[in-house]
């Protein structure tokens, strides 16, 4: 007879609440998520810059800010921002040690309790990217 218990192995679907990070239940980013199928919660820091409409750093006037992506895609990357980004808009988005290095356009964004949520799709293909498809 083995000293081993049986194992009653039962899979639970986690919800997206129970997989995002310490805080990110409150985050209004959370509630854009729920539009992504397949959106991963993250805590990835990074800089975002807002291009102009061809796609390059404005030579006066460059408006950029530090923020987290909280959620991702396969393609696109959730995120607050305190910048005045818009439907369609370019924006450029790097982290500290320079692996990521990526533009994308704004595909949707919600306005909630004086926060702007963004979600915006790289422009091109991303190979070092986290999600893969």
């Amino acid at each position: 007879m083995s000293n081993q218990a049986a194992v009653d192995w039962k899979f639970q679907p986690r919800s997206r609440a129970d997989a995002a990070p310490a805080g990110a239940a409150e985050s209004p980013v959370n509630k854009l998520a729920q539009f992504f199928p397949g959106a991963t919660a993250m805590r990835i820091p990074v800089r975002v810059t807002a291009l102009n409409a061809q796609g390059v750093e404005p030579v006066k006037h460059v408006l950029n800010e530090n923020t987290v992506i909280e959620f991702g895609t396969t393609q696109e990357v959730l995120f607050i921002s305190s910048l005045p980004l818009e439907f369609d808009d370019k924006v450029r988005m790097e982290n500290t040690d320079g692996s990521l290095r990526i533009d994308a356009a704004v595909v949707a964004v919600q306005y909630h309790s004086g926060k702007t949520v963004v979600a915006a799709r790289f422009t091109q293909e991303i190979g070092n990217w986290i999600i893969k498809a």
